[in-house]
């Protein structure tokens, strides 16, 4: 949650989600449509926080494991990369946002080949195909 207003006098809610475009269910409809899984993941985070909507902005931000954002998390990256700009005074801070959510994207993906292989054999630990972090993203 923002300090400040966000937008129209209410302060910034976001909830992230990283959607795994390779698992069974979501693969055919990723290769159909880029960005479509990840669109539908923002969709059911704007459902989940419904009830935030009247004190607060909500923003889902949702990225698929190939790097491709949901609709609306583009032009909220955007305007966040634009504002960190602005504030900063440092004309590449919009491009290092960028980058430090994708390699957040690709560190999340590098464990999930021994957590398949360790939950196949042992059922301890299981794949799950959404990965959530609520509040701001960790750099």
């Amino acid at each position: 949650m923002t300090l400040n207003p966000w937008y129209r006098g209410r302060s910034l809610v976001w909830d992230t989600t990283v959607v795994d475009t390779f698992t069974e269910s979501h693969y055919i409809v990723s290769a159909a449509i880029p960005g479509s899984v990840a669109t539908d993941a923002e969709t059911e985070k704007c459902q989940k926080y419904n009830d935030l909507l009247d004190n607060y902005y909500f923003q889902p931000v949702a990225i698929e494991t190939t790097g491709v954002y949901g609709k609306s998390t583009a032009p909220f990256l955007s305007c966040l990369a634009k504002k960190l700009v602005d504030i900063s005074g440092g004309p590449r801070e919009g491009q290092w946002l960028h980058q430090r959510l994708s390699l957040a994207v690709v560190r999340g993906r590098a464990g999930e080949p021994l957590q398949k292989s360790i939950g196949s054999s042992s059922g301890a630990i299981k794949h799950s195909s959404t990965s959530s972090s609520s509040g701001a993203v960790n750099f």
